[in-house]
């Protein structure tokens, strides 16, 4: 646009004055429509990226059920417009517009019309599109093991203990409740659909207990768990200091004097970044590095890319160039995955295999790491997250959703929990199978 200006300025006794006003205007009106659109762009982006969500529960909202057909309408005209993902996924979102009004409009009460549009949710089959409401949850977790269903863990005084078969939930045996609620869990690929129903036996948004059969050892016994609606924060109270302690671990290979370092990150919000940063300052002059991304969600991809920069062996072509920093790490890199390693984990390992900068081992991950969540709010406050992308693929042609980053190195399942996965994994990476690995590669 300068260049036309100068070009129009230099030729100006030639056209003649009328015209080149008349030019100006038009390039000065072109200019500013550029700047307007830019600036509504961006206005519009800051707004939905950094959206901040309602602290409600689905019995809290204040939406009478003659709304719901407008409020899910609502949804319906902001899915249809911003979610470029439906075609690549084969969704006709028209159909699911007309499937799921009929189910709105059955709904008779805020807990039925939750559960319909969840469903509708479901079937957008994205991990980062889904609504946004407050949870009722228990201090345990749950995990699938080979179709049995195992408490993983319990930091409250419940009267389960990790490692208790869990027989049936609700009346409803195991099997077949997995198979009804993962038809509410929004992700990207079968296999995640049904892991993640296993957050659903401590966890909802609209009961408050939850009827357990268990089975431990030789013992069957029934419990009412109820659902707190504070827990989420009793959970991140709990986690916030011992998960630092444990996020460095040196371990004493069989050869003398030579150590190799666990890094465990679980996230990359700033604070985990900062602390991913220091440790790594400790570990690098080992020879070896295993970087634990099993259990991490995700989270900032600028965050990511720090990271990454400190890993990679040589430069890589991201959506943007990513190259390795000046002290990055020189040793031999291991890396562990799995099926709860998302979204911008999912992204950091995926550099680090095409790079050939690490060896990866585990399972495959999510499947989920083309988007980024943006949030919408309707006019009667249904707060949701959409994942806002295009398909695309990484630089080596893998499809960045709907399947997951592949390790180079599968551990079979676990059929039960008596051994932990992480120790399992962990005792089999400290003896001689690294050199094995490695050597295959």
């Amino acid at each position: 646009m300068v260049i036309i200006y100068i070009y129009t300025y230099i030729i100006r006794k030639e056209i003649g004055f009328w015209k080149v006003c008349i030019l100006y205007l038009f390039f000065l009106s072109m200019t500013g429509y550029v700047l307007f659109r830019y600036y509504e762009g961006h206005n519009w982006y800051m707004k939905h990226i950094s959206m901040k969500v309602k602290d409600q529960f689905v019995l809290e909202q204040d939406i009478e059920p003659e709304e719901y057909m407008d409020d899910f309408n609502e949804i319906c005209d902001i899915v249809e417009k911003h979610y470029i993902l439906a075609d690549y996924k084969g969704i006709s979102l028209m159909k699911l517009r007309e499937k799921y009004s009929l189910k709105v409009e059955k709904a008779k009460n805020n807990r039925e019309y939750f559960l319909a549009i969840q469903m509708y949710f479901s079937e957008l089959k994205n991990s980062h599109t889904n609504l946004r409401y407050k949870r009722y949850s228990a201090l345990a977790n749950a995990e699938w093991r080979c179709d049995s269903l195992y408490v993983t863990s319990n930091i409250s005084r419940l009267p389960v203990r990790k490692g208790d078969k869990i027989l049936s939930i609700d009346g409803i045996d195991a099997l077949t409740w997995r198979d009804s609620m993962k038809n509410y869990v929004a992700e990207s690929t079968d296999k995640g659909r049904i892991v993640q129903t296993a957050n659903f036996v401590f966890s909802s948004c609209v009961d408050t207990v939850r009827n357990l059969c268990l089975c431990r050892d030789d013992s069957v016994y029934s419990i009412n768990v109820k659902l707190f609606k504070n827990a989420r924060e009793q959970i991140i109270e709990h986690n916030t200091g011992p998960r630092k302690k444990k996020n460095i671990n040196i371990i004493r290979s069989d050869k003398k004097n030579e150590y190799w370092a666990l890094l465990s990150l679980y996230g990359f919000q700033d604070e985990d970044t900062e602390e991913f940063i220091r440790n790594y300052n400790k570990a690098k002059n080992n020879p070896c590095i295993i970087l634990d991304l099993m259990n991490n969600s995700g989270g900032f991809v600028r965050n990511m890319e720090k990271i990454a920069n400190l890993l990679l062996k040589q430069p890589y072509q991201d959506d943007k160039l990513i190259t390795p920093a000046k002290d990055s790490f020189k040793g031999k890199l291991y890396v562990m995955i799995g099926r709860n390693t998302y979204s911008a984990a999912e992204h950091l390992a995926s550099i680090l295999k095409e790079s050939g900068s690490a060896v990866l081992i585990g399972e495959n991950t999510a499947g989920d790491f083309a988007t980024i969540p943006f949030t919408f709010c309707t006019s009667h406050e249904t707060y949701f997250s959409l994942g806002i992308g295009k398909p695309i693929t990484t630089f080596m042609g893998e499809p960045r959703e709907g399947k997951g980053v592949e390790p180079h190195y599968r551990i079979k399942e676990m059929t039960g929990i008596d051994n932990d996965r992480n120790t399992w994994l962990r005792t089999l990476i400290k003896g001689a199978a690294i050199s094995t690995w490695q050597g295959e590669r």
